[in-house]
């Protein structure tokens, strides 16, 4: 039996005087830490390009059992380190786990990626997939769109995540996502993070 790929989404708003000291808390400690963990496939940070929360920090996990994992619950929840929790704490960051849809391979290197989330469920993954094709699907420079239901905090959700080669990313094609367009709650350009 197969597993779905998980996926373990954070994104953030830091105040100002914080950013120095979270990004030398993700370079330092926090992504190598999720990046030895078994079962996840990767651990990348972004950097919104104007129009969503500033960081973004995608885990592409073998499938969400590794959230269960005995050396995942070592280094989160109540064995969170000091700086984990103080970092944490002041930049209050939003958690998302979710399942990808279909089984294509984990985030590719991008030079610009797109998050798309709808208040939506399973049931609507066609219509989002159909939308993603008006918008995308003759452009040159796309180098994958994943689809994932959401599990935390809640089932209500959907996330699409696109990469990109190049330095744009095209407009949504609305008109392609029919009704689903309405329910489309966040729509954010990033860019890889880079120190």
């Amino acid at each position: 039996m197969t597993h779905a790929r998980g996926l373990l989404l954070v994104h953030c708003d830091p105040e100002p005087t914080l950013e120095e000291e979270l990004n030398a808390w993700y370079d330092t400690e926090h992504l190598p830490e999720r990046a030895a963990i078994a079962g996840f496939e990767t651990a990348l940070r972004f950097t919104s390009l104007g129009d969503g929360p500033r960081y973004l920090a995608i885990y592409d996990l073998a499938d969400l059992d590794v959230l269960e994992s005995p050396a995942y619950r070592a280094v989160s929840g109540l064995n969170f380190s000091p700086w984990t929790k103080r970092v944490t704490s002041r930049a209050r960051p939003v958690r998302l786990t979710a399942r990808q849809v279909e089984t294509q391979a984990g985030t590719v290197a991008c030079t610009r990626l797109l998050l798309l989330q709808f208040d939506a469920t399973s049931k609507d993954a066609a219509a989002i997939e159909a939308g993603l094709e008006a918008s995308f699907g003759s452009h040159p420079g796309l180098l994958q769109c994943r689809l994932f239901e959401g599990i935390e905090p809640a089932q209500d959700f959907m996330l699409a995540i696109c990469g990109f080669a190049g330095p744009d990313i095209p407009a949504l094609d609305m008109a392609g996502f029919g009704t689903l367009a309405g329910r489309l709650t966040l729509a954010a350009r990033y860019r890889p993070y880079r120190r």
